[in-house]
């Protein structure tokens, strides 16, 4: 017997990641529903192309053995030599002659005598670990030289999870569903990893963000995903691999499917602002906008803009839709939808454009993108409801950015009435006087707790917010399926008004998540919770602020429940969280309880001795989860690149200790995607590696 050297082992893990046919991109890849395989092809075990009979991937067949006879798999009669191979782990075997792939624990192959190549090949996940038996060394390819009979076993070991520094981006995130008289690109984005690890494969899988159903996958270093039929978010999931250890990347709606630019089978309205821009009664020039119909907006203005009762179907959205730059100027109303259905704003209709509606006021008074009930006669007929806003840059506002106001008017109040879906995502605020968001209602009222008028199902997502007067993001009355994640807020509370000095209130009759965000650079409070109306998650943020951490003010009756884990939190000057029973803010009730809190893994950077206080009232903190949490007086420890993206490679503050999502009293289904644990068990800072417990590289 003699062994050959099979060619760089780097290329032929590659090799095995891919194999022929899989392509860097689209080859093994669905953007359909997947099939029943388990990375979304046919593919067998290890990836390649099915052997049953009739494929053509293969020369002939292999015949199974009776294993009550000869207690192994297949075998390949017609030869003079029987050559037998035990697989050990997950891979395949691929012996030439005949040409044929062992996949099974053991198989056997009648071959002429002389010499035989074997190929050894991972499943995803897996690494070859060696030969043994007639067979020695650890190069995936060997010859072994059959007289007669030879056995040879091929032993395979899982990948461990390991810190490969890697992270993933799509060329773009908002991309069109596919239309007839569109081109391709227009519905494709590249998903791509950016890393200086010499990876060896990479498995990406889309899912979709309302239910986690695997819409496509493919093997390769990119992928190009296209949009399926319909609107829709998508996760991504990354596993990719060095040879030695896999690490798992996910991005939460990193791409966001909407309606195409195209005018085909659709009817098309125009407008063009300088003319005409205060459309009532759901009209543009007079006719009636329907369900399904794009509407196109041009030009600039300096005068009041607003839609009244424009009324689609969650089937039909009304599609409204910028023609090159679209601005309005230095008035009131800015942009307001009031008493809309099933509406879409989208600002990214040209190319050349990165926000397609530009609003801007440097003088007194309204709000730049104002969503509201308003009783005005033939124009009330419905409260407003699934209404999608992106591409939208807000400048110089007297007052807030985005107002999204579900408080009820003369005919519509918390009885009949409930703001549904809502998404605000891929907007631009900045220098604004007041909030840079502020979504739902609020009252001071303690006989409104919780308040009325609640929005169900709202996501603010990937928008940017600088230099806010007041608070960088504020929400209220959200009360289910509230997600707040991949935002960055740099700069809030600059006018230093009091008790509007947080990078982001949580006010009451909010139920959600909030995770993934960078509240940087603010001035006050960087997280103020107010007696919220149910369970909260917040989790894997980063807040850099100037006076202290977090205020959590006293529960509801409902006696929510409350996890802060995995976030960093720097500069507190008193401590990372202050639990306020008694101190009714004026919207709780003194000594409302709080049924569970559970403050874990979290990074605290600055002067504070101590990482929580319970400041006041009466609860049972036995059953509470308040350690173990990190802590580290130098803020060099939260490592900000210059683009204020926390890389945590380096920080002294980040070793030893963590909690287990069992723990906390979680499991990983209980959060919104992603992974959030690593090898050991510890709570992770999540989809973009965002938080307080990172190992190096991670």
């Amino acid at each position: 017997m003699r062994l050959i050297h099979a060619p760089a082992l780097a290329t032929l893990l590659l090799n095995a990641a891919c194999p022929a046919g899989g392509g860097d991109t689209d080859a093994t890849a669905t953007d359909g529903p997947a099939t029943d395989a388990t990375d979304g092809t046919d593919a067998t075990s290890n990836g390649s192309a099915p052997t049953e009979a009739g494929s053509e991937a293969t020369s002939q067949p292999t015949t199974m053995s009776d294993p009550t006879d000869t207690g192994v798999g297949p075998t390949t009669e017609g030869g003079d030599g029987n050559l037998e191979v035990t697989i050990v782990g997950d891979g395949s075997v691929t012996a030439d002659p005949p040409g044929q792939t062992c996949s099974e624990a053991a198989c056997a192959f009648e071959v002429p005598a002389g010499p035989v190549a074997l190929t050894a090949a991972a499943d995803a996940g897996s690494r070859f670990a060696g030969w043994s038996g007639d067979c020695s060394g650890t190069d995936l390819m060997t010859e072994v030289v059959l007289e007669t009979t030879a056995s040879c076993t091929a032993t395979f070991e899982s990948l461990p999870e390991g810190a490969l520094p890697a992270s993933i981006a799509a060329s773009r995130e908002i991309v069109r569903v596919p239309a007839d008289d569109a081109p391709a690109s227009d519905s494709e984005t590249t998903l791509t990893i950016t890393t200086a690890a010499l990876l060896t494969g990479v498995h990406w899988t889309v899912l979709a963000a309302d239910d986690g159903s695997e819409i496509a996958s493919a093997d390769g270093l990119e992928y190009v995903f296209t949009c399926p039929d319909g609107r829709r978010d998508y996760d991504v999931r990354a596993t990719l691999t060095d040879g030695q250890v896999q690490s798992t990347l996910f991005e939460r709606r990193l791409v966001t499917c909407v309606p195409p630019r195209s005018d085909a089978g659709r009817t098309v309205h125009t407008a063009d602002i300088g003319t005409a821009s205060y459309f009532q009664n759901g009209e543009i020039g007079g006719v009636k906008v329907q369900p399904g119909d794009l509407v196109r907006i041009s030009g600039q203005a300096n005068s009041d803009f607003a839609f009244f009762n424009f009324q689609g179907t969650a089937d039909a959205p009304i599609h409204i839709i910028n023609d090159g730059a679209v601005r309005n100027d230095d008035t009131s109303w800015l942009m307001h939808l009031i008493n809309c259905q099933h509406v879409i704003i989208d600002g990214k209709g040209s190319d050349d454009v990165e926000y397609g509606f530009t609003l801007t006021n440097t003088g007194a008074g309204g709000q730049a993108v104002f969503v509201r009930n308003y009783t005005q006669g033939s124009n009330t007929s419905a409260g407003s409801t699934d209404i999608e806003i992106f591409g939208v840059e807000i400048a110089d506002g007297p007052d807030s950015g985005f107002r999204i106001w579900n408080g009820g008017s003369d005919e519509f109040n918390a009885d009949n009435w409930t703001f549904e879906d809502l998404r605000l995502h891929h907007n631009f605020v900045h220098d604004v006087l007041a909030e840079g968001f502020y979504v739902g209602y609020f009252t001071d009222s303690v006989d409104l707790q919780p308040p009325s008028y609640p929005i169900v199902d709202a996501k603010v997502y990937r928008n940017r917010v600088e230099d806010a007067g007041w608070d960088g993001m504020q929400f209220g009355s959200c009360r289910g399926g509230l997600e707040v994640h991949d935002n960055l807020v740099t700069g809030s509370g600059h006018a230093d008004e009091p008790n509007q000095r947080s990078s982001l209130q949580w006010n009451p009759g909010n139920s959600g998540a909030l995770y993934n965000n960078r509240f940087i650079g603010g001035v006050g409070v960087d997280l103020q919770v107010g007696c919220t109306g149910g369970d909260t998650k917040i989790f894997s943020n980063v807040f850099v602020h100037s006076d202290a951490g977090f205020y959590l003010h006293a529960g509801q009756a409902d006696a929510p429940r409350y996890w802060l884990f995995a976030n960093s939190v720097a500069a507190p000057n008193a401590v990372g969280l202050r639990i306020n029973m008694n101190s009714a803010p004026g919207n709780c009730a003194a000594a409302a309880p709080i049924s569970e809190m559970h403050y874990a893994s979290n990074l605290i950077v600055g002067p504070a001795a101590e990482s929580w206080e319970f400041a006041a009232g009466d609860a049972d903190t036995a059953s509470w989860t308040l350690e173990p949490n990190l802590a580290s007086d130098d803020l060099a420890g939260l490592c900000l690149d210059d683009e204020l993206a926390p890389t945590c490679e380096s920080s002294p503050a980040l070793a030893g200790g963590g909690a287990a999502l069992a723990d906390l009293g979680l499991t990983a289904a209980d959060l919104p995607g992603g992974h959030f644990v690593d090898i050991d068990g510890r709570v992770l800072a999540g989809p973009s590696n965002f938080g307080a417990h990172q190992a190096a590289g991670q």
